[in-house]
């Protein structure tokens, strides 16, 4: 399998990647490229943003966008075989995690994207903030590790940007899906699975929605708190590679 991590954000009128960014002394990128190198399954990584000295990791420049990244990082591979994409900024991640995405993941589907539990979060790091989804399941905030086939990417680029650019505001991503959907997502009358089908068509893709209970892979350093608090965890020990 190949796995990609994105970090090819930039620090607001810098040079330097977001994902330069250091955390117990390691910038906060390694800690993502050593949780996916480190699992049995990953055979290549391939980092879109800053430069990453490691056995099996390839490098290349960030895109001007997140969606130019995402094409220039799967460039190359097979369009029909998974890859398993990851941001640089969850550094919390470890390759157990991985290990049990991978393993509860759906075997077919075009693209598997977990969602975590909002009790999860809260028992993982106490205080943090995220955004959250209301759904008839529960209450939910979306990952940032995913399984996609490349060649779905380019298709799927133009509703995909304005999903992404949404994703703070559950109440415009319900909008994107329809009136009608918005109008039930108001209501708290949609249920996980009415979510996952709207997505489909919407996207003209197959997969799936992963309920995961590992607030890992959704807590993402963006705000100088985020920081503060993974830093502390990591400090402590709070996650390694493995």
């Amino acid at each position: 399998m190949k796995a990609l991590v994105l970090a090819g954000r930039r620090v607001a009128g810098q040079d330097a990647y977001e994902a330069q960014v250091r955390i117990s002394g390691r910038p906060m990128v390694e800690y993502v490229v050593q949780a996916v190198r480190d699992h049995p399954a990953v055979t290549v990584v391939r980092v879109v943003g800053p430069a990453v000295a490691a056995p099996g990791v390839e490098s290349l420049p960030g895109g001007e966008s997140l969606w130019e990244s995402v094409e220039r990082g799967l460039a190359g591979w097979d369009p029909d075989e998974r890859v398993l994409v990851a941001t640089g900024d969850i550094p919390l991640l470890t390759t157990a995690i991985v290990d049990e995405f991978l393993r509860r993941a759906p075997e077919e589907g075009d693209m598997i994207y977990p969602i975590v539990p909002q009790e999860a979060v809260r028992a993982r790091l106490t205080g943090v903030q995220r955004t959250y989804v209301r759904l008839r399941d529960g209450v939910f905030t979306g990952g940032n590790v995913f399984l996609v086939r490349p060649r779905v990417v380019p298709r799927v680029r133009h509703r995909a940007e304005r999903l992404v650019a949404h994703r703070k505001a559950p109440w415009r991503l319900a909008q994107d899906l329809g009136a009608l959907f918005l109008v039930r997502f108001l209501l708290g009358r949609l249920a996980l699975d009415e979510v996952e089908e709207a997505a489909r068509r919407y996207l003209g893709i197959t997969g799936a929605a992963l309920v995961f209970p590992y607030a890992e892979v959704g807590i993402d350093v963006d705000k100088p708190s985020d920081l503060e608090r993974v830093s502390a965890e990591l400090a402590k020990g709070g996650a390694v590679g493995a």
